[in-house]
């Protein structure tokens, strides 16, 4: 299910996320506490550059020496919980978000941060209190509608949480991340067709999202659309995907559509490209042995039998 986790932050802080961390010093750092507007500009600058280096603890540092010449200033606040965000330090993100809001009661970027983190701690219930609060500030604000419409999909209120997508689409009908997950409460309630049609708006509006992608072939394979699901398959695969968890998937579902086209060397092959990534994957194992015995290719079934029952002995 796609989660807007997105983090707002305050300031050029918007969006930005570093997929590496600087190599921290071991003495200790002192940030002075800036005394004019020329060293508050640069200690800012500097957070907002520690920020987008990954270098949280240093933005956090900078962030403090910022709240001690201003407590009550709800930015800084926000900028606080957004770095402990990303250093995974929930309770104080959740305390900086509250400070925020304490301060500006009517922040609703703090609000929706709190939010987020929230409902990734999996206390849904105070999520979704925050993100009404919000709404009624922004009523119109799809980015808070579509963070409410997450967390009712996380507590399976499927009804409510679809009628909230269907107002965002059609507000912004090129919000793609309001069909996707349009798409997986249509699954939920086993409409197939309603599904297929959001992932393919999805895809539309986002060519490259590989997880709309994925998910339009499942919903094909059910179909008996094996065709359309092996065509979607391949592009996951040929656009060089990172993610060995998205590539085993899409190996996996290409061989169960190779299968049912009875191209079942094809289909071994995709199965054998599966084991390849996720050398655990059992039902690939399974499906390997079945599709050699059917080629008449004993000893590569015996292969896979044999490797099967290693990984779950209570099958011998």
């Amino acid at each position: 299910m796609r989660k807007i986790i997105v983090l707002i932050v305050l300031v050029s802080f918007v969006g930005v996320f570093a997929s590496s961390c600087r190599v921290m010093k071991r003495e200790p750092r002192v940030v002075k506490v800036p005394e004019t507007m020329e060293e508050t500009g640069t200690v800012e600058k500097e957070a907002e550059n520690f920020y987008k280096e990954g270098n949280y603890t240093y933005a956090v540092q900078n962030i403090k020496a910022l709240l001690e010449k201003e407590p009550d200033n709800p930015k800084y606040w926000n900028q606080m919980g957004s770095a402990y965000a990303q250093m995974n330090e929930f309770n104080y993100a959740i305390y900086s978000f509250e400070q925020a809001i304490k301060r500006n009661p009517r922040d609703v970027k703090a609000m929706y941060n709190l939010s987020v983190v929230l409902s990734e701690q999996g206390d849904t219930e105070k999520s979704l209190k925050t993100l009404k609060k919000a709404l009624e500030i922004e009523p119109q604000n799809a980015l808070l509608q579509a963070s409410l419409g997450n967390v009712l999909i996380d507590r399976q209120n499927y009804d409510t949480a679809g009628k909230i997508y269907e107002n965002i689409v059609k507000a912004e009908p090129n919000f793609d991340v309001a069909h996707y997950n349009l798409g997986v409460i249509n699954f939920m309630k086993r409409d197939l067709d309603a599904a297929q049609q959001n992932y393919v708006n999805t895809l539309r509006i986002n060519p490259r999202d590989n997880d709309a992608r994925q998910n339009l072939s499942a919903i094909y394979i059910i179909k008996g659309m094996f065709k359309e699901a092996v065509e979607q398959l391949q592009y996951i695969i040929k656009s060089n995907v990172k993610d060995d968890t998205v590539l085993s998937n899409a190996y996996f579902n290409m061989g169960i559509a190779r299968l049912r086209l009875g191209r079942y060397k094809e289909a071994l092959s995709a199965f054998e490209m599966t084991i390849s990534i996720e050398p655990w994957d059992m039902a690939a194992y399974v499906n390997a042995a079945i599709i050699c015995e059917e080629l008449g290719l004993k000893d590569k079934a015996i292969k896979y039998w044999t490797r099967y029952d290693r990984l779950l002995p209570v099958n011998k």
